[in-house]
């Protein structure tokens, strides 16, 4: 005898404030389209009446959404009843996801122990298409200090974030080169024979410095974090005020940031 399963509902929908709520520049289409990935993901194998019904939308526009998350690769349909799963774009964005709080979980620990022994700005960051995006800190108290946000992005082609470039598929680089790269300083890397040069230096050498590249003041070092399968999967960053990295300093920082990453590498598993 078939059984049936009971849906669960969709998220609550939030409530639109007004033009001064929280909710203010939500799209419509694009939080059905999430809610209806939620549902999809938390109760697999429903058919398209009871998505419908779980998700209060009516029947075509649940449709409509459902070919959209089809055609991305975020679901996909089974049998001749057509059941919805979850497909390989959304297991791909768990991964990531996944391995992002890892990198938090097991990342902020080393952060703490590296910023506290340099007294400096310490970070994780990861590459976000063709961006930088800093995904954990520890900053010093000091008056003068270098500030980091998490989930602040920066280009990947300035500061010690080209470690990041320098580590990622060729077809990342090749469309860094072919964008338009603004000068934040005048030692920004923008001409594209420099930075090649300096994506190869930074790969022999595994680690990258930048003096004054992003903001004229500021000095950063940055070494890879690499996971069980050797891949380069972040960043570590030290950031000083550039008149406290000066001579002997800038390669006690690059040791130490070294260290850093060597324990994040091998607490992800590698070596």
């Amino acid at each position: 005898m078939a059984t049936t399963t009971q849906p669960r509902s969709a998220p609550p929908e939030p409530a639109d404030n007004g033009e001064d709520g929280s909710h203010s520049y939500l799209i419509a289409a694009a939080d059905r389209a999430l809610r209806l990935l939620i549902l999809v993901g938390d109760t697999p194998g429903l058919g398209l009446s009871d998505l419908a019904r779980a998700s209060g939308n009516s029947k075509a526009r649940t449709f409509r959404l459902l070919q959209t998350l089809e055609a991305t690769g975020f679901v996909r349909r089974k049998g001749s009843e057509a059941t919805y799963w979850l497909s390989y774009q959304a297991v791909r964005l768990a991964a990531r996801a996944e391995q992002q709080i890892d990198l938090v979980r097991l990342g902020q620990p080393v952060l703490e122990e590296i910023g506290k022994r340099c007294d400096e700005t310490v970070q994780i960051r990861v590459r976000q298409e063709l961006e930088s995006l800093c995904l954990s800190k520890w900053e010093t108290s000091r008056i003068v200090r270098y500030h980091a946000t998490v989930g602040g992005t920066s280009p990947l082609y300035a500061g010690a974030s080209k470690v990041l470039l320098a580590h990622a598929p060729d077809a990342v680089q090749r469309a860094v080169l072919a964008s338009q790269r603004h000068s934040f300083t005048t030692e920004t890397p923008t001409e594209a024979t420099a930075l090649l040069r300096e994506l190869d230096r930074i790969r022999d050498s595994g680690h990258c410095f930048s003096r004054g590249e992003v903001s004229p003041e500021a000095f950063s070092v940055g070494v890879p974090v690499v996971d069980a399968g050797g891949q380069v999967v972040a960043a570590l960053l030290i950031a000083a005020p550039l008149v406290r990295a000066a001579g002997e300093r800038a390669s006690e920082l690059l040791a130490l940031a070294r260290e850093g990453s060597q324990k994040l590498s091998q607490a992800l598993g590698h070596g």
